[in-house]
């Protein structure tokens, strides 16, 4: 009979397979328990670990996904705004290419004006000694057109080839464009218009000032035309011209200070400009006169008037009626005697009957 001892043990019998020796081995049963729990923890760790690592790997794959979505995503916006701001590029290079070519059309057009005012300046007021000429015919253009038009088309938007990417692919393109190529571009196509829109302001501004120094002219031409005499005092025929004639009295030649305007008794006379009454009364051998006053030295003398309607010291208005045709004073019938005086001067007064 085995002891207590003996039966509480586990034995192994192990026959050695070339010696033939027979070895036994003793374990109690609390040791095999031992080994077997010790065995079942360590193989329940690994396969907690591997378990672990497992989901391990699996978040990071999947924190890599959402990685690299997102950077799909920033990706393709990155691309929307490059196409959107090359689209803006484009569109602001041809609103820029548009109004250079209203510019230059200003200009044309500027220069028209001027020569036009410039030529009615010379025929009205030049010859009467009134200088309102321009400071000059043409303003050249302060943008250099052909650079201008040659800049914007430096590095032209929307020309391309193969090599660039339309959408966002995880492939690698063999030959992909560089950013740092395609900011430096657009950065100096930006520049270009940058510099051209500066350009364009300092025509703007020299457009401005020619077309209000032409503003400044016709608002003087304008006002010249109300206190220059510049219009006819009455309608009728013209009887005797300014200059030599034959005196209708004495029938010896002699010199004529103005115009005799042939016309019934009592049609009206009208001040030739703007200015102030400096005489009314008889005068003479103009008979009933009206002495009228106005800028740059000039005086108009209407004589021979059967009633004067203004008095001295008022002030009259372009056109307004001053008198009545008349025959009084050295006169061999009714008729009116326009002379016009510059800083008490007599001169020609044709120059002022337009």
């Amino acid at each position: 009979m085995l002891d207590k001892k003996e039966e509480e043990q586990f034995t192994i019998f192990w026959l050695h397979p070339t010696k033939g020796q027979l070895k036994r081995f003793h374990f109690s049963w609390s040791t095999l328990l031992l080994g077997a729990l010790v065995l079942v923890i360590g193989v329940g760790l690994g396969i907690g670990g591997v378990l672990w690592y497992q989901s391990r790997i699996k978040k990071e794959l999947c924190l890599a996904l959402e990685k690299m979505e997102e950077t799909q995503k920033s990706a393709a916006v990155l691309e929307a705004q490059k196409k959107e701001q090359e689209e803006k590029l484009k569109q602001l290079t041809q609103e820029t290419e548009a109004v250079i070519k209203e510019l230059e059309s200003l200009r044309e057009l500027d220069e028209k004006v001027r020569n036009v005012l410039e030529k009615d300046l010379q025929s009205r007021f030049q010859k009467l000694g009134i200088d309102l000429s321009l400071s000059s015919v043409s303003v050249p253009s302060y943008i250099p057109l052909n650079r201008f038009l040659g800049e914007l088309h430096v590095a032209p938007l929307g020309v391309g080839g193969p090599e660039r990417l339309s959408s966002f692919s995880l492939v690698r393109d063999p030959s992909p464009p560089s950013s740092s190529d395609h900011n430096s571009d657009f950065g100096r196509q930006a520049k270009a218009l940058e510099d051209n829109l500066s350009w364009m302001r300092t025509e703007t501004l020299a457009r401005k000032k020619s077309l209000e120094e032409v503003v400044e002219v016709a608002q003087q031409r304008d006002r010249l035309l109300y206190v220059v005499p510049m219009r006819w005092p009455t309608w009728g025929r013209v009887s005797s011209n300014y200059g030599w004639r034959n005196d209708p009295f004495t029938g010896r030649r002699a010199w004529h200070t103005g115009v005799d305007i042939a016309a019934p008794t009592g049609r009206n006379v009208v001040a030739t400009a703007e200015g102030k009454v400096i005489f009314t009364g008889w005068n003479g051998n103009y008979g009933k006169c009206v002495i009228v006053r106005h800028q740059f030295g000039y005086e108009t003398v209407y004589g021979h008037l059967s009633k004067i309607l203004v008095n001295t010291g008022d002030a009259v208005k372009k056109e307004q009626i001053i008198g009545q045709v008349g025959s009084t004073g050295r006169s061999t019938g009714p008729h009116l005697h326009y002379e016009v005086r510059r800083y008490s001067e007599v001169i020609n007064p044709w120059p002022h009957l337009p």
